[in-house]
């Protein structure tokens, strides 16, 4: 993979105040990451200085290879971006607004926009009004509208917000796509947690203007696996308990007739079986898995330069 954006040591003061201090990270062709955190973190921030519509006070910004300081007509050549809703005529069809935004950047892009009416999956609306179209059509008009220039980096701001879940699904089968099929670099700044842990390939959690967690979906995935519980309902709690502390070491939290227990999956059967070799009758079993959203939560009670969620 190539890095398409590299972020390094990016600062951003105003006055004597930092709302983003020292952020780095890269971005791979292909990648789609997902960049979270409390309103007021600094993710707007650093959006616009990397979309150049905020100067850098410290720090360096490449796109593609290009500064976007001493090179800024390359670096945000290469940038296509859908801030909020898109900007749409809705007195025009969808095809005739992006004919309209084509013409900035020439023949090129005209000769492309059936290429990128398929790629988004408007093939039997595009003809339509815009003032006809859902939401979630209107974004998906926009993201064509953002990949008109053949952009490296597309950067959305929550692509999702507002829609239903079938329109959700849609949105990110079209995502998935462009990343797999076109090789474009995405960052998805989004609050909806649930949608990005099935989305990204990266998330990077920032807050107080730092990034205190950036990780694979798949280092993630491994991570919420080693924190997963388990919930046993017996017959005698308090002597199961006992029965795992001394012979596994692991010990256990009692709630009412059930034990929870901090279980990997392979370790299950092992230990059901010597309970029930000590006459303790399992009545039920439950996994209780933490999901991104927790994470989230326990990162951001428990924030500091070095935290981390391991």
């Amino acid at each position: 993979m190539k890095p398409v954006l590299v972020v390094k040591n990016l600062t951003k003061m105003y006055g004597p105040k930092k709302v983003v201090n020292s952020v780095t990270f890269t971005i791979f062709d292909g990648q789609i990451f997902g960049f979270v955190g409390p309103n007021g973190a600094g993710k707007s921030t650093t959006i616009r200085m990397i979309t150049g519509l905020t100067p850098i006070t410290s720090g360096s910004i490449r796109i593609c290879g290009y500064n976007i300081e001493r090179n800024f007509t390359k670096a945000i050549s290469n940038i296509g971006a859908v801030v909020e809703m898109p900007q749409l005529y809705p007195y025009l069809s969808g095809l005739k607004n992006l004919k309209l935004f084509a013409a900035f950047y020439g023949k090129a892009a005209i000769k492309r926009i059936p290429e990128i009416v398929k790629l988004v999956g408007m093939e039997n609306r595009i003809k339509d009004k815009v003032s006809t179209y859902s939401l979630g059509m209107k974004q998906r008009l926009g993201i064509a509208q953002a990949l008109l220039n053949k952009p490296k980096l597309l950067i959305l701001d929550e692509p999702t917000n507002g829609l239903d879940p079938n329109g959700i699904v849609e949105m990110r089968n079209v995502l998935r796509a462009l990343a797999s099929k076109e090789k474009i670099a995405i960052i998805i700044s989004s609050h909806n947690l649930a949608e990005l842990e099935h989305t990204c390939d990266v998330i990077g959690l920032i807050n107080n203007g730092r990034i205190i967690e950036h990780r694979t979906m798949e280092q993630i995935n491994k991570l919420i696996e080693s924190k997963q519980r388990v919930q046993l309902f017996c017959n005698y709690p308090n002597y199961a308990a006992m029965l795992i502390k001394k012979k596994y070491g692991i010990g256990s939290k009692i709630i009412g007739n059930s034990i929870l227990v901090p279980l990997k999956e392979a370790n299950m059967a092992s230990v059901i079986s010597y309970l029930t070799y000590k006459k303790v009758k399992i009545y039920s079993i439950k996994k209780i898995q933490k999901t991104l959203e927790e994470l989230y939560f326990e990162l951001l009670n428990n924030s500091r330069p070095s935290s981390s969620i391991v």
